[in-house]
């Protein structure tokens, strides 16, 4: 069996969630913390028609699926996409900040290696991890709140905000939001407390960004808008010990997230993948080297996908579930008519 449990869902996108956060190269304002605020909670609308069609136990994505196999490799090239893109921030970060290893090329190597493993175990092993990773997620930002505290400056966060750069704020922060297409995807594996584990990750949702967005404001200040990646800027300036060695704790977290995020994409991708193509070899290792080689010819080209994947999030999170809604309800309808005017045939009879 390869059920998990609703709190080891909620983990595992709880860690996708906060490795977009360490990623992130826009500095946090009013504006940021309002427009995530309004994104958050357009995606909490956005999961009930997910909920609503996991509700009926009769469901089943693999035969359900709008759009049949095509609907299918529309998920596996999305996931594809988003471990690049993960691989991607690796590399970036790596160029920017202190990394033991040199070669962002071979650390990622490496990091693919290990997520080949990890997933190879399936989705009940990497969900039995996700528990270890949320209490490094929540050991690390206390002590960067210890650290912050008697660093953060109130007088550096400006209430000062526009409608539009709200507006831009919210759909930046959709489009990074990728964990909704997974979610629809996991909720296939959880039999049961789907509505708990929903409410709660995007009530820590909120909280984890609005947290980060505090402190890289109330420490950094000015200094966040020539910082690379403000995540560790803030980190660096909170260090809640006289020796600076804090950093190391941050670092260890941003690879384990990473492992994690690209780990779930290996295992999602490969899934369908199979059901598409069941006697292919090598499933797993081909979504991890389409993952290095889709990331690659992204930092060479240096293009930015950022409209691409909140199109892909918009139609296989919030179009495809309502579509599905739609149909299976108009489905029972026509069973509901069928069997009244059968109903009343044999009556006349």
């Amino acid at each position: 069996m390869n059920n998990i449990k609703g709190k080891q869902l909620f983990s595992v996108l709880i860690s996708i969630r906060m490795f977009s956060i360490i990623c992130s190269t826009d500095p946090s304002d009013a504006e940021q913390m309002t427009g995530a605020a309004l994104s958050i909670l357009f995606q909490f609308l956005a999961v009930i028609p997910m909920l609503i069609i996991y509700k009926d136990k009769s469901f089943s994505l693999k035969r359900d699926i709008i759009f049949g196999k095509f609907g299918k490799l529309l998920y596996a090239l999305f996931f594809i996409l988003w471990g690049a893109f993960s691989f991607s921030n690796l590399w970036e970060v790596t160029k920017s900040v202190y990394f033991p290893i040199k070669s962002s090329f071979i650390a990622a190597l490496i990091l693919s290696a290990v997520c080949v493993y990890t997933a190879s175990l399936g989705i009940r092993a990497m969900s039995r991890a996700s528990g270890f990773m949320l209490g490094l997620i929540v050991f690390s930002l206390l002590i960067m709140i210890l650290g912050a505290y008697p660093k953060a400056d109130l007088a550096n966060f400006s209430p000062n905000a526009h409608f539009s750069g709200i507006i831009k704020s919210a759909v930046k922060d959709f489009c990074r939001s990728g964990e909704l297409v997974m979610m629809f995807i996991l909720l296939e594996f959880v039999p049961t407390g789907k509505r708990k584990s929903i409410t709660a990750f995007f009530t820590g949702k909120i909280i984890l960004t609005e947290i980060v967005a505090v402190i890289e404001i109330t420490v950094l200040g000015k200094i966040m808008r020539i910082s690379d990646f403000p995540f560790f800027s803030a980190g660096a300036f909170s260090q809640p010990m006289s020796i600076q060695r804090a950093d190391s704790l941050y670092m260890i977290l941003f690879t384990m997230l990473c492992v994690m995020t690209v780990t779930t994409q290996i295992i999602l991708s490969t899934t369908i993948i199979g059901e598409l193509f069941p006697e292919l070899k090598c499933k797993t290792l081909i979504s991890a080297v389409l993952m290095l080689g889709a990331s690659a010819a992204i930092n060479y080209t240096g293009i930015d996908l950022t409209t691409v994947s909140g199109i892909f999030i918009l139609l296989l999170a919030v179009v495809m579930p309502i579509t599905m809604v739609i149909r299976r309800k108009i489905n029972e309808n026509k069973k509901t008519d069928l069997h009244a005017g059968a109903s009343a045939a044999s009556r006349r009879m």
